[in-house]
């Protein structure tokens, strides 16, 4: 079994086997109030299905998919040599801008007691709605933004977190790689599976309530919009409010990136709760999960680049090996002001720090606002 192919079968249980067998039982049925639901913890996974690594290597049938490049590093942590695949273009070879074109979708979702959780309309002490908070805010519109005390640009942030792990390797400053919308959001009515439910929010009236859906119906439901109306040559990037997915170990699955082979390609896309302020003991608000599964997707687009083992950080309570740019850091946020909305994207880990090389990152360090030096999540 090679590195890849080992980081695949960690990663595939996440979600695929959700999807295939029992999960753990709704806490919607014990959790009813605040207290309670305080207690649950948000996380964010990764799955691959049917994707043929080797004919993306080699660009054959299955690289008709969004733009990427490939590459190989050997890290001194484990002695091996780690093949990958990046979403945009090397950054040791291009002197411009790389579009990733994307389908934002927002996902409006009834559940059987008559709440209906709509994106279209303000998240909890808002004025505007949370689908235009995130498809109009940072991680699609270009802001100014520093990184370890460096101007990486007015950019994305995610151009911006891309920009910042590469950036002493640089070829050129012109560097970017940019989600461009391929039109205006699609709005999509859905119900929920009968055994979903729904918990109170933070905020009073069930617009603001706490959806929970078992993770296996939710990804086989993601993964037909997708193939419906995507192609792999674009990333859906569907958003729900304040509705989370439930597994074996209990609520919460925030979102969620993947990969699947289509007749047609690869198929990559996301989706992300955009969540309101209070929800969980843990930093989760805002545009933090739609950052983290963006910044996942870009670095990790087919969910199959394999990395030495590392935990005991974020969200990883154990060891994993896959360069999943968000999971070190789930639950530390920073500020970022845009049009006077103070947004809370979650920070996120370099490159190198999966590897331990030397730092190509902004200011020598490992991650985007320096939470990592470099001596964090070692697994032996």
């Amino acid at each position: 079994m090679t590195s890849r192919q080992a980081a695949v079968a960690a990663l595939a249980p996440a979600l695929v086997l959700a999807a295939c067998g029992p999960r753990g039982a709704l806490p919607v049925a014990t959790a009813q109030s605040i207290a309670e639901r305080y207690q649950w913890v948000p996380r964010s996974g990764a799955s691959s299905e049917g994707v043929d690594y080797a004919a993306l290597a080699t660009r054959r049938g299955a690289a008709r998919t969004i733009p990427y490049y490939s590459g190989s590093i050997k890290s001194p942590l484990d002695g091996k040599t780690h093949d990958y695949e990046i979403a945009g273009s090397d950054p040791k070879r291009t002197t411009g801008v790389t579009k990733i074109p994307y389908l934002p979708i927002v996902l409006v979702i009834k559940f059987s007691n008559g709440t209906v959780l709509d994106p279209r309309k303000p998240g909890c002490g808002d004025t505007v709605s949370v689908a235009d908070r995130f498809f109009e805010g940072p991680n699609f519109v270009a802001t100014p933004l520093d990184s370890n005390g460096v101007n990486v640009g007015r950019v994305q942030l995610t151009d911006g977190f891309q920009r910042a792990e590469f950036w002493r390797i640089l070829k050129s400053r012109n560097y970017h790689t940019v989600f461009a919308a391929v039109r205006t959001p699609l709005v999509l009515h859905v119900d929920a599976p009968k055994d979903a439910g729904t918990v109170k929010g933070v905020c009073a009236g069930n617009d603001h309530s706490v959806g929970v859906i078992g993770l296996g119906a939710y990804y086989a439901m993601t993964k037909r919009i997708v193939t419906k109306h995507a192609t792999p040559m674009e990333v859906p990037v569907l958003l729900t409010y304040n509705v989370f997915e439930d597994d074996s170990s209990g609520c919460c699955v925030a979102g969620f990136h993947s990969a699947f082979g289509r007749p047609s390609g690869t198929q990559v896309f996301a989706t992300a709760a955009y969540s309101d302020a209070g929800l969980f003991r843990s930093e989760i608000e805002d545009v933090a999960i739609g950052t983290h599964e963006l910044g996942e997707l870009l670095n990790d687009p087919f969910v199959g680049n394999a990395t030495p083992a590392w935990g005991h950080i974020g969200q990883v309570s154990g060891c994993q090996s896959d360069l999943e740019v968000g999971d070190p850091l789930t639950g530390t946020e920073f500020v970022h002001v845009y049009h006077g909305y103070a947004y809370h994207p979650q920070e996120l880990a370099f490159f190198s720090w999966f590897f331990r090389t030397h730092p190509t990152g902004t200011g020598g360090l490992y991650s985007f606002k320096g939470t990592l030096k470099g001596v964090e999540g070692k697994c032996a």
